[in-house]
């Protein structure tokens, strides 16, 4: 028989129709056991987790079949330990079950910093490194025509330390920095005066100036400095005294509000 004749023949009709439901039923097979597989369709909303506490952030997760990874760890002072500050993916993100959620969280301890101030620097450099690693500082001068306008020690928690020394990020160290017993300077009055009308004015008397926002701000812009007005100073103004030495740090307090009553030297 002639191929031509069997394709006409009721058996290849019948043969081929087998062919075309068996690969029907392959690929259908098939379709649903990927769509099984991989939950093909099956999202979840992935929950708004800023500042929730981070016991509470997991359980939001697992209540949708989602997972968590904490990658990194911030310190803020200000902000509230352990909760959480970043999220990905976003809030409201559609995403398969079983997939990790990375979180950053506010950390619950406060980070150790390596004081890296010497006894022999700079009081003006000791100032921008502390300040930098988030430690607070304390100034006391003593009569030191060695050590003029640099650190004569240093002392954390009542001892003597040095640069090695690990100081938690807020904790506070008083710097003893040297004065000439000459060449005094009288710090003139700054009471009213705006940071950087302070600056100007201490820097033509080779002072330092070291300007302290009420309440505490952690970066003041330009305006801060030029709306603030001095309300207290140390060294104080005083005409009949014997003044200060060079390079000596003038610490400001300044507020944005009419100055309270007990801080007016």
């Amino acid at each position: 028989m002639s191929f031509i004749k069997f394709i006409k023949t009721s058996q290849f009709r019948q043969t081929s129709l087998r062919i075309v439901v068996l690969y029907v039923i392959i690929i259908a097979a098939t379709w649903f056991g990927l769509s099984w597989y991989t939950d093909h369709g099956e999202y979840v909303s992935v929950p708004d987790l800023h500042n929730m506490p981070l016991d509470e952030a997991i359980a939001a997760l697992e209540e949708r079949d989602l997972q968590v990874l904490v990658i990194d760890s911030i310190y803020d002072k200000k902000a509230k330990a352990g909760t959480v500050l970043e999220q990905s993916p976003a809030p409201e993100s559609q995403v398969k079950e079983g997939r990790q959620v990375f979180l950053t969280v506010y950390r619950t301890t406060r980070p150790m910093e390596r004081l890296g101030v010497k006894e022999g620097d700079f009081a003006a450099v000791a100032f921008i490194k502390l300040q930098n690693k988030g430690i607070e500082f304390d100034t006391l001068y003593e009569n030191n025509n060695v050590f003029v306008g640099s650190i004569i020690r240093l002392v954390y928690a009542g001892k003597r330390v040095g640069p090695e020394t690990l100081v938690a990020r807020g904790d506070r160290v008083q710097l003893v920095i040297g004065r000439s017993a000459k060449n005094r300077i009288m710090v003139p009055n700054l009471i009213g005066k705006t940071c950087q009308e302070v600056e100007r004015a201490l820097d033509t008397l080779g002072l330092v100036c070291n300007c302290r926002f009420e309440p505490e701000i952690s970066l003041p812009t330009v305006q801060d400095s030029a709306t603030f007005r001095v309300c207290r100073q140390d060294p104080p103004f005083d005409p009949t005294g014997q003044g200060t030495t060079p390079g000596r740090i003038v610490d400001l307090w300044l507020y944005n509000e009419p100055c309270p009553a007990d801080t007016i030297d």
